[in-house]
């Protein structure tokens, strides 16, 4: 039983540079798998939901899965779990490349990172011990640089992680990136500055044991087979995704007028194709990347030549909204150059893009100047927006602004640009609009994370499936979503992998691997045991029903192809409640006791 597992957590103290091994409980393995329920599990046991995730007493989580570092593919994201300094909640992140079989091969499943440093350092872990490293030199330098530098020092064969001068500044949506890949939402990044870290590395050998090889071996045959038939189909997504990357699709969601620009005044971008993929395979030389045993390769590493040539792997669909139509950007170059920022500096396109969209729009009804700013900051000026970057990460100037996100930009600037500050819980909205698709509303407004785009409906609405505008029965399907990807995301899966395999396969293979006998029933349990004790750490943290709205922007007419239409506020807060039902929660959003005492939760702090 457990065999895929090593057993044991590695608690590293920064303070007084000390660590020790300790034991995973059965019970631990069996009621959260692994992950993000690792992760879940344990800062809400020790960290005060009150503190500021910025003080040292918060803590950063790493955690694998029963499947990482196995023959399974899809299965190479490392969890990290934190108090976010953008939300004031907690939030749950994920990386892929090759981080997560690094660490589960040093003989640990999750690392928890407590404490700070009292200088500028760098920690490795080996099976054998734990190395804290003073780095000053390091100091402001850019993660590929902090990345080179750990390898150089200590090999080639480990898998590392650092911050940037976002993280060093303490930016609220600084990210932890490891070899292009990213721990990128929430401001992860923020709280390994406060602690003084510069990056993580991970050295090992030790391999991944499972419980019944032939069955597991049968179960990885049978998902290959599936992916397989999925990327050799070139209008499947992850068909698109094999071959052009996540901006593959950018062209149907602008088609579906779901393509958010303009600080989402607007659902079409008329000038989308100047910045989708197809336009970096013209533009650069291009080639396909993948995570560790990943079979779709869905990363796009781009070269630009010339005299001030460089390379970058994206932009990300995800990036060509935020720092392209949102800003309304069409210029691939400055796309690409501000996306290599983000990448440089550490910091999450999504909120760096939507902050400066809305100091755009805040430029434009004058509610910041040209004095305030230091230059005109209009939409579409491309050089504008990648010296918004520059300051933002250096916290200089307006940048000193920005850093701090929509939400507080909005609290100080005042006059009533809450409105379309556009965010949830404080976190800025991915590339999706809440105006066109009701269940992408709800999955904004509920996410434990803020304004998440994992845990939703997206494709069904995209494609169909379920009517865009309408919220009859979304409340239901919403929350088993949510169930569903925090089950998924204790093994920890790749988002992509749920496109295709069925959950019984999912199930299949944490068997196989474990010994363990969960079904379906056991598995989503265990994904809305993750949910709710998220919750109720957000409540304890300050965080209420009134956090699961919306800007109000969300609630205005906007052109569909000629026609207005718009989010119902009346049916939007109804579909709130519905959902609060459906959870087992009172009118206010909290977990009763019935729902609490289901899911064998007790509350871990006063």
């Amino acid at each position: 039983m457990f065999e895929a597992y090593n057993r044991n957590l590695l608690r590293i103290n920064l303070t007084d540079k000390s660590f020790q091994v300790e034991e995973i409980p059965a019970e631990v393995m069996d009621k959260f798998i692994g992950g993000m329920g690792f992760g879940v599990y344990y800062l809400t046991r020790e960290v005060d939901p009150a503190i500021d995730a910025l003080d040292m007493g918060n803590k950063l989580i790493f955690a694998t899965g029963p499947l990482t570092g196995t023959g399974a593919p899809m299965f190479a994201q490392t969890a990290l779990v934190t108090k976010s300094p953008l939300t004031n909640g907690i939030i749950n992140c994920y990386c892929g490349g090759n981080l997560a079989q690094k660490l589960k091969s040093t003989g640990y499943d999750l690392v928890i990172i407590e404490g700070a440093c009292s200088q500028l350092s760098y920690v490795l872990v080996t099976p054998d011990t734990v190395k804290f490293i003073p780095c000053p030199e390091l100091q402001g330098k850019g993660v590929r640089e902090a990345e080179e530098y750990i390898s150089a020092q200590e090999g080639e064969d480990c898998g590392t992680a650092a911050i940037g001068l976002a993280g060093e500044n303490l930016v609220r949506f600084a990210s932890i990136i490891s070899s292009t890949r990213v721990f990128g939402r929430g401001g992860t990044g923020a709280v390994m500055g406060s602690k003084n870290l510069k990056g993580v590395a991970f050295k090992g050998t030790i391999g991944v044991k499972v419980h019944n090889p032939r069955v597991f071996a049968l179960k990885v045959d049978e998902a290959f087979a599936v992916f397989k038939i999925a990327t050799d189909n070139p209008y499947s997504l992850l068909g698109v995704f094999s071959r052009y990357g996540t901006g593959g699709g950018m062209s149907l969601i602008n088609e579906r007028y779901a393509l958010a620009t303009r600080n989402h005044t607007q659902a079409h971008f008329a000038t989308a194709d100047k910045i989708d993929t197809t336009a970096y395979h013209k533009l650069a030389n291009s080639r396909r990347i993948a995570c560790f045993g990943c079979p779709i390769h869905c990363g796009q590493l781009h070269s630009f030549q010339g005299k001030d040539g460089f390379f970058t792997r994206g932009p990300e669909y995800e990036t060509m909204y935020s720092l392209g139509s949102d800003c309304c950007n069409d210029d691939p170059l400055v796309l690409a150059r501000a996306h290599n920022l983000c990448e440089e500096y550490g910091m999450d396109t999504l909120s760096a893009g939507c902050t400066i969209a809305f100091a755009m729009e805040c430029y434009e009804r004058g509610f910041l100047s040209s004095e305030d700013i230091g230059f005109s900051l209009d939409f579409g000026n491309g050089e504008a927006l990648l010296k918004a970057l520059e300051l933002m990460a250096r916290r200089q100037g307006i940048g000193d602004l920005l850093a701090e996100g929509t939400r507080i930009m909005a609290e100080k600037i005042g006059r009533d640009s809450a409105h379309f500050a556009m965010n949830s819980k404080g976190m800025e909205f991915a590339a999706w609009m809440p105006q066109r698709m009701s269940g992408i509303a709800l999955t904004f407004a509920t996410s434990n994370r803020g304004a998440c785009h994992k845990r939703g409906p997206i494709g069904q609405e995209l494609m169909g499936e379920l009517p865009m505008e309408s919220t009859e029965g979304k409340a239901k399907i919403v929350a088993g979503i949510q169930d569903k990807v925090n089950a998924l995301f204790t093994l920890v899966s790749c988002r992509f992998a749920d496109f295709e395999l069925p959950i019984e396969m999912f199930i299949s293979l944490l068997n196989a691997a474990t010994g363990m006998n969960k079904d379906v029933t056991d598995f989503l349990d265990i994904g809305e045991r993750i949910w709710n004790l998220e919750r109720l750490f957000n409540l304890a943290a300050g965080l209420s029903s009134e956090s699961d709205m919306l800007p109000a922007r969300c609630f205005e007419p906007i052109e569909v192809d000629g026609e207005l239409k718009s989010l119902n506020r009346e049916e939007f807060e109804a579909m709130v409640q519905e959902y609060y039902q459906v959870r087992g929660w009172d009118q206010q959003g909290v977990p009763s006791s019935v729902t609490r005492k289901r899911l064998g939760l007790e509350l871990p702090w006063k």
